[in-house]
């Protein structure tokens, strides 16, 4: 598998875990994929599935490898910002196998949720929690969590922004109705209009500083006051990258040489 995820709490405040690459080309390969638009195809590999995959077509393989490439002069944030989030997914299925994650935009620039994933009880028939995600690849990790993460949660906390989470929670249910025959999807996405059942989950690029137990839960400070309520609606996710943007250039092209190798054996 391609990343580790080790599980940390800090007391009261939130849960989560450190994600811990763990086959660098293994990753690559499945964010390569994700770029060439195969999120079905990772989703089953993730859940142990073993299938092959699509071919790779010359025009998809283009636009694929335009999302993973930055023009001269031009800012690695959006780029970096796709890679982080297609990553983000991929710790969704490892941390929970089988699950509703919606996948990641194919367009850079997307100003809609980060993520999304629906958790639902055993029977499959009713939805227990919308997790809304919050990922971020930033050299700034504290100020980007009390300014933009904390604002981001504080607008739905005050139900901001719920006709999108209506309309994006019913499209992620009607691409999963054939999983799951008894759920009502008009009930399901009425559920979503209670507080309670609307959790949080914070993933943020980190250096060394913020990689202890003890500096990390300082990251997240604050996190029970702008979400309220049980532990288990706030979720704390890092990922140790020291020199962020050389590890993305990096990881992007070496993303482009799988797609690129894939496009060749056609």
């Amino acid at each position: 598998m391609p990343l580790d995820l080790t599980p940390v709490i800090h007391g009261k405040l939130c849960h989560g875990s450190r994600w811990i690459v763990a086959d660098k080309r293994d990753l690559a390969a499945k964010v390569a994929q994700l770029a060439l638009g195969q999120s079905r195809h990772v989703a089953t590999i993730l859940a142990g599935i073993d299938k092959e995959a699509p071919t790779t077509r010359d025009d998809v393989a283009k636009g694929a490898i335009k999302m993973l490439t930055v023009k001269d002069g031009a800012d690695p944030y959006h780029r970096d910002g796709w890679i982080f989030q297609s990553i983000s997914w991929i710790a969704a299925h490892r941390h929970d196998a089988g699950a509703v994650v919606r996948a990641p935009h194919s367009i850079l620039a997307h100003k809609g949720f980060d993520g999304m994933q629906l958790k639902l009880d055993a029977a499959g028939a009713k939805i227990t929690a919308v997790v809304i995600f919050e990922d971020k690849a930033t050299v700034n990790p504290r100020s980007t969590v009390t300014g933009d993460v904390w604002k981001g949660i504080r607008a739905l906390e005050r139900g901001e922004r719920m006709p999108e989470l209506v309309q994006e929670t019913g499209a992620i249910l009607e691409a999963n109705q054939l999983r799951y025959p008894n759920l009502d999807i008009d009930a399901a996405v009425e559920t979503i209009l209670w507080d309670e059942v609307r959790y949080y989950r914070v993933a943020i690029t980190a250096d060394d500083s913020h990689d202890d137990d003890e500096e990390r839960e300082a990251l997240f400070k604050g996190f029970d006051t702008v979400a309220p309520g049980d532990q288990k609606r706030r979720q704390a996710e890092t990922m140790c990258i020291p020199k962020l943007r050389d590890w993305m250039e990096r990881f992007a092209a070496r993303a482009i040489r799988r797609i690129e190798d894939w496009r060749d054996d056609v």
